[in-house]
C-alpha cells in the first residue's frame, strides 16, 4: 500500500519547521512492514501558511493524485487540531475512500479528532507494535478495532483500547528513515543559538574555540538518545510512560552514521531528559574521545538535580557548548505546583555552575501557575538576576489536553470553547491566553513586562552602564508599580504591537 503522512502545522514561520523525527520513525515502521510511504510537510513550500490557511491544498492534492495513497496519516501537536480538522474534511470530500489516521502528540485531542473530523482512528503512544498490526489487518480487510493503543468512533461513542506495551530495549529500534525527507532543508545553523544566547554564558565560555570547531558548516542535526522522563510536570504532555535510554554504543554508531551520510558534525540532543545517569554520560563522553569524534553539540533537555561539575566539565571537553534545564520558576511554591521535583536553590546554583564551567545556559521561565502571585514573580525575577540572565525564554503557562494543568482548567471552567482555545494557542503560542491564577487579569498580564524591565535594569548595572541605570531606574520602578493598572492596549502600542 501507499501511505502518505502529512505534518500538520501549528504555528507560522520557519520556527515551526523542524525535522519531523516522529514521522521519520513512523516512516521506517511502515517501510519495514512492506509498504511505501511519503511525507508531505506544508512548511517546506508555505512556511508562513499563507496558502494553507486559505484552504489552498493544491500541493497536497497533487501529491495524492500522483501517489494514490490508501491511507493518510496526520501528525502534529494539540494546537495543530484546527488545521487538521479543516484539511481532514476537505480531503474527505475529495477522496472519501482514503482512510484517515492520526497519532503522536496530536493524539492528546483524540476525542475532538474522532467526533469533529473525518479521521477514522487515532494511535496513542509508541507505534512500533500497533502500526504494523493495523496495516496487516487493514490490508487484509480484517477487523482492526481490537488493536491495543488506538481510539476510534463507533456508533455515538469514542472508544479507547488499552495501551500497547512499550519496547523496553530502545536499541531494537532502527534509525529514523531520514531518506524520506530532504534533511538539509530542516537543519538549523548554530549561529542562531550563539546570537540569541551568547550573553547567557560565563566568562569561561570560549566562543572562538567553538566557532573554529564549527567551521563553515555550522548545522545542528537533531538526535535522540532516550525516550521519556523521570517526572511529569503539570504542564507536560507525554504519550509514553517511564524513561528508557539507548546504549552508548547505539548512540555513538548513530552519530557516526549521520556524520558519514550527511557530512555533519553538529548535533542537537533533543531528549526530554539527557542526564538521567551520570555513569551513562561519562561512558558517552569517553566513547566520543575514544572514537575521535570531533563534534559539537547542545543538550536541549536536562535536569538541575542530576548534574555536577564533573559531568559539565566532561561534556564541555567533548564538544558540548549549550545545555538547557527548563528552570521554570524561582519560587519553591511554584516549582512544587509544577511537580518539577527540584528546588529554587538548585535552579540558582546549577545554572551558575554551568556558566562557570563555560557553557551557554539559557534560562527558561514559565509564569502563571494557579499559585502564582506577585511575591512568587519577584522570586523568579531574583533568580534571573542572580544568574545574570540576558535573554531568558519567558512564556505564560498554557494548559494542553491530557496534562494535569488541563484538568485544573477544565474543573474550573476556564476554557469554555476548547476548539477556539486551541486555535488561539496555535496563533499566539506562549502569550497570555488563559488566567489560571487567583490574581486579577491586569496583574497577571503585567508580569511579563515586570520581569523584562527588571532584567533590563540589571543588564545596565551588570555592564557598568550606570548612567543608563540611574536614568531608567525611577521610570522602570514606577512603571512596574503602575503596570497592573495600565490598559494592555496602551502598553502594546508603546511596543509597536
Amino acid at each position: 500500500m501507499n501511505i502518505l503522512l502529512i505534518n500538520i502545522p501549528s504555528r507560522r514561520g520557519k520556527g515551526g519547521m523542524n525535522l519531523p523525527l516522529g514521522f521519520l520513525y513512523v516512516g521506517g515502521i511502515i517501510e519495514r512492514s512492506g509498504h511505501s510511504v511519503e511525507i508531505l510537510d506544508p512548511y517546506r513550500y508555505d512556511p508562513n501558511l499563507i496558502s494553507f490557511d486559505k484552504a489552498d491544498y493544491s500541493e497536497i492534492e497533487k501529491k495524492i493524485n500522483d501517489y494514490c495513497p490508501k491511507i493518510i496519516g496526520f501528525g502534529g501537536i494539540a494546537s495543530s487540531y484546527g488545521r487538521t480538522k479543516k484539511i481532514s474534511e476537505y480531503l474527505y470530500q475529495k477522496y472519501p475512500d482514503i482512510i484517515q489516521i492520526a497519532g503522536g502528540p496530536l493524539a492528546s485531542v483524540f476525542e475532538l479528532i474522532l467526533t469533529k473530523t473525518r479521521i477514522n482512528l487515532v494511535f496513542h503512544g509508541e507505534t512500533e507494535i500497533t502500526l504494523p498490526e493495523f496495516l496487516e489487518k487493514f490490508e487484509k480487510n480484517e477487523n482492526w478495532r481490537t488493536i491495543s493503543g488506538i481510539s476510534y468512533f463507533e456508533g455515538n461513542t469514542v472508544l479507547r483500547n488499552p495501551m500497547a506495551p512499550q519496547i523496553e530495549n530502545l536499541d531494537l529500534i532502527p534509525y529514523p528513515a531520514y531518506h524520506l525527507v530532504n534533511v538539509e532543508e530542516y537543519l538549523t545553523h548554530v549561529s542562531g543559538t550563539f546570537e540569541a544566547f551568547r550573553e547567557d554564558s560565563g566568562e569561561n565560555f570560549d566562543a572562538n574555540a567553538i566557532l573554529q570547531k564549527i567551521g563553515k558548516g555550522g548545522k545542528l542535526f537533531p538526535v535522540m538518545t532516550a525516550r521519556g522522563c523521570t517526572h511529569k510536570c503539570s504542564f507536560c504532555y507525554r504519550h509514553m510512560k517511564g524513561y528508557r535510554q539507548h546504549s552508548v554504543p547505539y548512540v555513538i554508531n548513530h552519530i557516526k552514521h549521520l556524520m558519514s551520510h550527511y557530512a555533519i558534525r553538529g548535533f542537537d540532543i533533543s531528549d526530554e531528559l539527557f542526564n538521567f545517569k551520570k555513569e551513562w554520560i561519562m561512558e558517552f563522553c569517553n566513547a566520543l574521545e575514544q572514537e575521535k569524534l570531533d563534534i559539537y553539540y547542545r543538550i536541549s533537555g536536562a535536569r538541575v538535580d542530576r548534574i555536577d561539575r564533573e559531568i559539565l566539565q566532561r561534556l564541555k571537553e567533548t564538544g558540548c557548548f549549550y545545555i538547557s534545564y527548563g528552570e521554570e520558576s524561582g519560587s519553591d511554591i511554584i516549582l512544587k505546583e509544577y511537580r518539577k521535583g527540584v528546588s529554587a536553590q538548585q535552579n540558582k546554583d546549577i545554572p551558575l555552575l554551568t556558566k562557570e564551567v563555560g557553557l551557554i545556559n539559557p534560562m527558561e521561565i514559565l509564569i502563571g501557575s494557579p499559585g502564582e502571585t506577585q511575591k512568587t514573580i519577584k522570586e523568579t525575577i531574583q533568580l534571573l538576576i542572580d544568574n545574570s540572565a540576558v535573554n531568558p525564554s519567558i512564556n505564560y503557562l498554557i494548559p494542553f489536553p491530557e496534562t494535569p494543568i488541563w484538568q485544573y482548567a477544565m474543573d474550573n471552567r476556564l476554557i469554555p470553547d476548547i476548539e477556539k482555545f486551541l486555535d488561539e494557542v496555535a496563533e499566539r503560542g506562549g502569550a497570555p491566553i488563559v488566567n489560571l491564577t487567583h490574581v486579577p487579569d491586569r496583574v497577571w498580564l503585567s508580569w511579563y513586562s515586570q520581569i523584562t524591565n527588571e532584567l533590563k535594569l540589571n543588564r545596565y548595572r551588570h555592564k557598568g552602564m550606570m548612567v543608563h541605570y540611574f536614568i531608567l531606574y525611577p521610570f522602570i520602578k514606577i512603571f512596574n508599580l503602575m503596570n497592573p493598572y495600565i490598559p494592555r492596549k496602551f502598553i502594546a502600542s508603546l511596543k509597536g504591537r
